[in-house]
């Protein structure tokens, strides 16, 4: 699995220190700038083709189960809205020039009920891993991910909670808006899940209580690691998806930042356990990788300031002693 170049990010360093700028100035902006030449693996780092991908699916579960205020039928109406220019993730990415794709995972057939069997066949896992790669179609120098999925939030609760144990009820949150009590029955699902899916290889929560937008992510993230493309996550469900591969290997979501923290209660938690600061805190828990776009900006800048500002000699400006 290819690793960090330490040579882009000498060569970042080494500019940096010659900007028109005092050392350090600028923070976070300036690890930014590094770690995405580092998992470009070229310099200067490039932010002129970005792309966010979205995977949708459906859950048999949430047809079964009062765990949402929404039927799976609003799914449907999801893709639409993407596709035809309406929604707020579209509204965000035509503001800061970001390529959207919408990945449909076949919602007219929702993966099975996870309180009866497990959600996929290991075929069907295998085979939306390996479709997640289409997010790299458009060869984006920088990779958002983003999901879409009514009950998607009691499929992430549900993976954390078989990944990493403790109280259900810590890793479970309101959603698109769940009542009480509807919190309440998606404990009970994920418990129930629990029962019935005893094997904890990461692989296996994956197949079992996950859905195929998990498996699409996890294979896009893993696409982007061979193509040296950076990857931004977005909130809940989709750091699910990156914890999989986290559990199995932590290096191997290195070249992924997360974009924001959700204000879903488990992902701040979710973060503790990958290592990872988000970008911003927006308590913004729409969905949709509309937090992985709103953080793309501050990437943007960052990376831009780095190649466009003059050095000390450049502007003729004598430097520090």
């Amino acid at each position: 699995m290819p690793k960090i170049d330490q040579e882009a990010i000498d060569l970042v360093r080494k500019r940096d220190q010659s900007l028109l700028k005092p050392n350090g100035s600028l923070g976070v902006l300036e690890e930014l700038v590094e770690w995405v030449a580092g998992w470009q693996g070229s310099y200067p780092p490039r932010v002129d083709t970005l792309s966010l991908s979205i995977f949708i699916s459906n859950h048999e579960t949430a047809n079964n189960h009062a765990i949402s205020p929404f039927p799976t039928s609003v799914t449907e109406a999801l893709v639409k809205s993407f596709r035809s220019d309406h929604a707020v993730v579209n509204q965000i990415c035509k503001t800061h020039n970001i390529g959207l794709q919408v990945f449909d995972l076949a919602i007219e057939m929702p993966t099975n009920d996870i309180t009866l069997a497990p959600a996929m066949l290991e075929n069907d896992c295998i085979t939306t891993i390996l479709y997640g790669r289409e997010a790299l179609s458009s060869n984006p120098d920088i990779l958002c991910l983003g999901d879409a999925g009514i009950g998607n939030t009691t499929i992430s609760s549900a993976i954390c909670s078989a990944l990493y144990g403790g109280e259900i009820d810590e890793w479970v949150g309101p959603g698109t808006g769940a009542s009480q009590e509807m919190i309440q029955k998606k404990i009970e699902v994920i418990k129930k899940s629990q029962e019935i899916h005893p094997n904890r290889d990461p692989f296996e929560i994956l197949r079992c209580f996950g859905g195929r937008e998990f498996a699409a992510i996890l294979g896009a993230i893993l696409a982007a690691r061979f193509e040296r493309v950076p990857v931004v996550l977005d909130g809940f469900p989709v750091c699910a998806a990156a914890a999989i591969l986290h559990s199995i290997s932590p290096s191997s979501i290195d070249h992924c930042y997360v974009g924001h923290r959700s204000a879903e209660p488990g992902h701040s938690k979710l973060l503790e356990k990958i290592n990872k600061i988000p970008l911003i805190d927006l308590k913004m828990r729409l969905g949709e990788g509309s937090g992985a776009a709103m953080a793309m900006p501050i990437i943007m800048s960052a990376v831009n300031i780095h190649n466009n500002t003059s050095t000390f000699e450049e502007a003729n400006v004598p430097n520090q002693k």
